[in-house]
């Protein structure tokens, strides 16, 4: 959240210049609302605009990661299920600092679908049984500038051998190979550009190469922003973390052509029979911004958001640490509007009491003064020259 904050101040996308900053109304604000999980509550924010950017946004990466990741899994334990098997097929390209992001993505996915489709993919899917695939491009950047490549997995009918699995491969890889050469590119098999393994199809197993294929999350989390330049390439997130640590120029430049080439393209697609196994039907736009439910606990009015947004994880870690009394305190100590919501809450019952208390007092008051003798007698005179009154 901390990041995405940060790229408020300087993103060129729109969206993401609107993600968790901006109301989905023009008066309105936000909602802060905690959910119960298995590692205790979980604070969060409603009412908010999102960008499902898979690729730009910390935020929504993480929440459309996190679905796809699962998706995976599914779609694998089912053909688990049925006695079938899967293999992860990973296609590289050749690539140089001379190379823009633009055009090797655009021979990328030119090559995917040359794999995919056509008289050998067809033949391809009985000889070896193909119930379906799912791809996710990845993408990092080093000493040799921009590096795309596809990460597979090829689901199968039927138990089948590593030696087949490669066999597979090799056909797939001749048709990547042929496309790529057609837009002026070019790979080669055994220097990295094709690699082949079984999955095997436990639920531990499963579990990690469906995270491998969305391990989008892991990018954004990890506390290191040297691993990267350690090993001379870097991920996006990587990119990001080290703009946002030192203001390098050149990172800031390359985090920028990463929005706009990445902007609008597809993170993960499907082959339909694969889908369907899955029950992958969300779009990233859907993912991002459906509700996860939780009990509302105070609405920030549109005034005290936008004097507060920049902060609002330390308002949600104190809610997360002291229930919403500490996040009332928060608010209070900076002078800062808000309505409690949730009357069920301690703190809630105990301010709506001392409002029930205070307007029995002054009810109690009230109802002394009328009724006193002076009082009483100056009233009824009152009453009786209004009565008497000719119109």
């Amino acid at each position: 959240m901390a990041w995405r904050s940060r790229l408020w101040e300087f993103t060129g996308l729109k969206r993401l210049r609107n993600c968790g900053r901006v109301a989905h109304t023009s008066s309105g604000g936000a909602i802060v609302r905690v959910s119960q999980t298995a590692d205790g509550p979980r604070a969060g924010l409603s009412g908010l605009q999102s960008c499902g950017s898979p690729w730009s946004c910390p935020v929504c990466a993480r929440k459309i990661g996190a679905e796809r990741s699962a998706e995976v899994a599914r779609a694998l334990t089912r053909v688990a299920a049925d006695g079938g098997s899967a293999a992860l097929v990973t296609l590289t390209m050749r690539h140089d600092r001379g190379h823009r992001l633009a055009d090797l993505w655009d021979a990328l996915s030119a090559a995917w679908t040359a794999v995919t489709s056509g008289s050998g993919w067809t033949r391809d899917q009985k000889t070896f049984g193909v119930v379906g695939w799912v791809r996710t491009v990845e993408v990092t950047h080093g000493a040799k500038g921009w590096h795309v490549h596809v990460h597979s997995v090829v689901a199968l009918d039927g138990p089948t051998s590593p030696e087949m699995m490669w066999a597979m491969g090799d056909r797939m890889f001749a048709r990547w190979e042929r496309s790529l050469s057609g837009k002026g590119f070019s790979a080669v098999a055994d220097k990295g550009g094709l690699d082949v393994r079984p999955v095997r199809m436990t639920g531990e197993s499963i579990e990690q190469v469906s995270d491998y294929i969305s391990k989008i999350t892991a990018e954004i989390t990890s506390p290191s922003t040297k691993d990267g330049r350690k090993t001379g390439n870097r991920s996006p997130f990587a990119i990001l973390r080290d703009a946002l640590a030192t203001g390098l120029a050149d990172d800031l430049d390359l985090w920028f052509t990463w929005e706009q080439v990445s902007h609008g393209r597809r993170q993960l697609t499907w082959s339909r029979s694969l889908r369907a196994l899955a029950g992958a039907e969300k779009s990233d736009d859907d993912i991002a911004s459906e509700d996860k439910g939780g009990d509302d606990l105070l609405t920030i009015p549109r005034e005290s958001w936008e004097r507060m947004r920049h902060d609002v994880a330390d308002l949600l870690d104190a809610v997360e640490i002291g229930g919403v009394e500490q996040g009332v305190r928060w608010m209070r100590s900076r002078g800062l509007g808000f309505r409690l919501v949730s009357r069920g809450d301690v703190q809630a019952g105990v301010e709506y009491a001392v409002g029930t208390v205070a307007a029995a007092a002054f009810a109690a008051l009230l109802y002394a003064i009328v009724s006193g003798g002076d009082v009483l007698a100056a009233l009824t005179g009152i009453v009786q020259r209004a009565l008497s009154t000719t119109l």
